[in-house]
């Protein structure tokens, strides 16, 4: 979920979100579990937040939304994904325009019912709306959701704590993103595909 440029970079337009995601190590975990995922052929879907540069049609119905509408580099409120887990031609991107969850005017479940995915890994920012929600729609659904608690970050950053034990554990299963990465080393050393997989933002 919306790793990107404006959100998490050097120029963020929520400082307390990029320095919570980098005091977390969000990125870099992120790229070891990317990498570990593709190795062993599960796909990762992306969420962007976009609109068009002139903000034309855009909702700003939340403060957030207000805020996030607020940038100043021309951008129209958002960037490109961080580049240490830029998307690679095998992944899906997904460009939300409206809203603030994954599933929210995007084909990402239909592309998960299509490609018989059962479980989703949601990782990203933030865990104060777009991840939380991510997972309770993900949830109501009918997928298993799981949640590595060091791939996600939330502003301000002891959120994340309170977030993850009351809410959190109640919709998805909650590991660091080690467990994951080490089960795949398991299913690709018995020779077993995990195709149908999905590991991503959303």
């Amino acid at each position: 979920m919306e790793c990107q440029e404006n959100l998490l970079g050097a120029h963020s337009i929520l400082p307390g979100l990029a320095r919570a995601a980098a005091t977390v190590g969000l990125i870099p975990n992120l790229a070891k579990l990317f990498t570990a995922a593709r190795r062993v052929g599960v796909r990762i879907y992306y969420c962007t937040d976009e609109r068009r540069p002139d903000g034309f049609g855009f909702a700003r119905n939340t403060m957030v939304a207000m805020r996030m509408v607020g940038d100043t580099d021309g951008s129209g409120g958002h960037g490109p994904v961080m580049a240490e887990i830029a998307p690679q031609p095998e992944d899906v991107v997904f460009r939300r325009e409206q809203g603030l969850t994954g599933y929210y005017a995007t084909g990402l479940d239909a592309y998960l019912r299509n490609t018989g995915v059962t479980t989703v890994i949601i990782t990203g920012v933030s865990l104060n709306i777009a991840v939380i929600g991510t997972a309770i729609e993900a949830m109501n659904r009918g997928y298993t959701v799981i949640v590595p608690d060091d791939c996600v970050a939330s502003d301000p950053p002891e959120y994340a704590e309170t977030a993850m034990r009351y809410t959190m554990r109640n919709i998805a299963f909650i590991v660091p993103s080690r467990t994951i990465t080490e089960c795949w080393a398991v299913v690709s050393a018995l020779g077993n595909g995990t195709q149908g997989g999905s590991v991503g933002y959303a």
